[in-house]
């Protein structure tokens, strides 16, 4: 039975998780010798296949010329090549070399192992009712990170009756800043490594 103050934890423990998940996506950059965001994108062609350059760097949060840069130097790292898109001439697909792929398989499989030693002493009922709530949990924050309007209205209402507690409270909060390239924010997006 989940008591109140353990459902008022949960959102200190998911950041305590995604914390954790960018830690370990780190250490994979230092021990490759890699960007978070090279990390990430093999990761993520390991797992989703070939994709444009705008796919990932929107997936990274970063303007495309900046995509376009984290591109090149992986290709020259040998991790990724560029493929025509097979429907559409204008654009080309990234794939991971047999290099990349080797990489993306062994990322992957270290983390599946740790995640599972995390799990060994739970039972089967526990583990599938964890996944069924990490599962309710990450759509409800898919579903909340893409109504941007919305989440604006909910900033600013919170803002504003901060403003009516007697604290100063901005007319609008200021944008993030934009990014100087895909190592910058690719270790706040969330996902595995």
């Amino acid at each position: 039975m989940v008591t109140e103050t353990g459902r008022a934890d949960m959102p200190d423990r998911m950041r305590d998780l995604v914390l954790a998940v960018d830690a370990y996506r780190r250490a994979y950059a230092d021990v490759l010798g890699l960007g978070v965001g090279e990390v990430l994108t093999i990761s993520d062609l390991g797992r989703e296949g070939p994709r444009p350059v705008s796919l990932l760097a929107a997936r990274l949060g970063v303007a495309p010329p900046a995509g376009t840069a984290l591109v090149d130097r992986m290709q020259s790292k040998g991790l990724v090549v560029r493929r025509p898109h097979p429907t559409d001439r204008r654009s080309t697909l990234v794939d991971l070399t047999p290099r990349g792929r080797r990489v993306a398989e062994l990322m992957g499989r270290l983390f599946q192992d740790d995640v599972q030693s995390a799990l060994d002493d739970a039972s089967v009922e526990h583990v599938e009712e964890l996944a069924a709530l990490l599962d309710g949990i990450a759509a409800a924050l898919r579903h909340g990170a893409a109504d941007v309007n919305r989440l604006r209205r909910r900033l600013l209402r919170e803002d504003t009756a901060g403003a009516d507690d007697g604290e100063d409270a901005p007319t609008a909060p200021a944008p993030p800043p934009t990014p100087a390239g895909p190592d910058d924010t690719a270790e706040s997006t969330g996902g595995t490594p």
